[in-house]
């Protein structure tokens, strides 16, 4: 291999593993001011009103500032406030969007190489004691989902686009959601 492309290989890994190690930090270059959006009302506070408040929340974000932006994982000031009233819950959910910029730097090193459908999806996974293994749990969860509604070649977690994944207490442990829109790889 030419020494030079060695270089630049090695260099670029090791920027994307510094960012990797710290997206929060390098998304507070470029937040904008709170968004609110109250979820619908749903009998259930866990399985549906939560995830019902995540989102209308990500709807309001990329209506107002674009989907780049509609993460919750690196939203700042993060507020979920659920409220039981006649038997409904409801979420209201309140947070500063940021731009996840480890995300739109793979994005645009990779290209536009996806088909993706037009609508998200969002899968509950198993709750789990670690927040890696609940994570996992809700990526493997939307997989499930979406080969079960487009098919196998759609539901690669990798190959999702607008990604997004919010976890909370449950019981002793955490539960996630993940929120993606199924791509197949050109």
């Amino acid at each position: 291999m030419n020494t030079g492309l060695f270089k630049r290989l090695v260099m670029t890994a090791a920027t994307l593993f510094a960012m990797a190690l710290a997206p929060a930090a390098a998304a507070d270059a470029d937040c904008k001011p709170a968004v609110s959006a109250d979820g619908k009302p749903a009998a259930v506070r866990d399985l549906g009103a939560y995830p019902n408040s995540l989102l209308a929340w990500r709807a309001a974000v990329r209506e107002k500032y674009g989907q780049e932006y509609n993460s919750w994982r690196y939203a700042k000031d993060r507020d979920v406030d659920c409220r039981e009233k006649d038997g409904q819950w409801k979420c209201s959910r309140t947070a500063k969007p940021c731009k996840d910029v480890l995300h739109r730097l793979i994005d645009s090193a990779t290209g536009n190489n996806k088909d993706c459908k037009s609508d998200s999806l969002s899968s509950y996974g198993a709750r789990k004691k670690s927040e890696d293994a609940a994570m996992e749990q809700a990526e493997y969860g939307w997989m499930i989902d979406t080969r079960k509604k487009y098919g196998k070649e759609w539901a690669e977690w990798k190959n999702a686009a607008d990604t997004d994944i919010d976890c909370h207490k449950v019981g002793g442990g955490l539960q996630c959601i993940a929120v993606g829109v199924p791509c197949m790889k050109k």
